[in-house]
């Protein structure tokens, strides 16, 4: 029922009946007292909730643990991620998820760019981020706006691509060959032939091994890759480790770090042992190879991550020849 009081019009409902749940509001005019009583009134007819949502006091922290158990554990990485947004989670003071907003995620970008993170580490950290509210509203578990999806990624320049020459891989594989680690010379041979990440090549198996060909499991992408070998290599993998179980028994990371310095390699920041496989992709395409077989040999989802080494082929650097202005020649004096 509708009736007047001394602050206004008062709601009173009880739509169920006598065990229902009981609605009472009070506004300024009588037309809005009228406009939400008929407003719950449908609502309860309809079998829909008509009583007003309790306020969701879930922290940020809360939101992210939800994230790893309805999704994240399905995730190669997804115990990792979850570990790195927890504890960004507590630096931003681990709020009450519904209050945050826009101007509050760019003011945390701002506090981890001041700090010294590197810019590509905090889009990386706002995209898991946004990727929280986004799964939680697909899962019907969150149903508030995302204070990240407003946010653009900085915009950052293209990183340089480095890749060892020739003379620079012969340097590279006499250092190791003195090396007292006995798998970092066979892990670098690998990762040059093949273009396999570092961590893929480590921790091969020697039954992935089988009629002059490697394969790689348990990936980045979780797609299985299958690459020949030549000869040579086959058969010093086939006669180096066991039959059965890791080929290479070692942690060689140090000892490959150890051989770019005695070999006067110097290499941009974050692409130690990476390089190997840009090394082979780059040569790969200046020596005629094609982009789409690049993608199957280097297991990339999309064709974007492959197009970056598109720019070596031959054709396409004749092109900027072939298709420039013509320039005339400086006359002799």
């Amino acid at each position: 029922m509708i009736r007047k009081v001394k602050t206004g019009w008062q709601v009173d409902l009880q739509p169920g009946g006598r065990d229902g749940r009981r609605v009472r509001r009070i506004f300024k005019t009588q037309g809005e007292a009228k406009r939400f009583h008929d407003f719950v009134l449908g609502k309860a007819a309809m079998g829909e909730p008509y009583g007003p949502k309790k306020r969701d006091r879930r922290r940020l922290k809360d939101l992210v643990q939800l994230w790893y158990d309805c999704h994240g554990v399905t995730l190669k990485d997804g115990k990792r991620r979850c570990s790195q947004m927890l504890a960004l989670a507590e630096m931003m003071g681990n709020p009450v998820a519904t209050t945050l907003t826009p101007m509050d995620a760019i003011r945390f970008r701002k506090q981890r760019l001041a700090d010294g993170i590197h810019p590509n580490t905090v889009n990386h950290d706002q995209a898991h981020l946004r990727a929280v509210f986004n799964r939680l509203t697909r899962l019907g578990e969150w149903d508030g706006s995302n204070p990240f999806a407003q946010v653009q990624p900085l915009r950052l320049d293209e990183p340089d691509l480095t890749y060892l020459t020739e003379d620079e891989i012969a340097r590279l594989l006499q250092v190791l060959e003195d090396s007292p680690n006995p798998d970092v010379l066979l892990i670098t041979r690998l990762c040059l032939a093949t273009g396999a990440r570092w961590s893929e090549a480590q921790t091969l198996r020697a039954e992935m091994l089988r009629d002059g060909r490697v394969t790689y499991t348990a990936t980045k992408n979780r797609r299985n890759r299958t690459i020949p070998l030549p000869d040579d290599l086959y058969q010093d993998l086939v006669e180096h480790g066991p039959r059965v179980g890791r080929l290479f028994r070692t942690n060689a990371y140090k000892a490959f770090s150890a051989g770019i310095v005695d070999a006067e390699i110097y290499l941009p920041r974050g692409q130690r042992t990476h390089v190997l496989r840009h090394t082979f992709a780059s040569h790969f395409m200046m020596n005629g190879g094609d982009v789409l077989t690049l993608q199957k040999i280097l297991g990339h989802q999309t064709i974007t991550m492959t197009m970056r080494y598109a720019h070596l082929s031959p054709d396409h650097l004749a092109d900027a020849i072939k298709f420039a202005p013509r320039i005339p020649a400086k006359r002799k004096a």
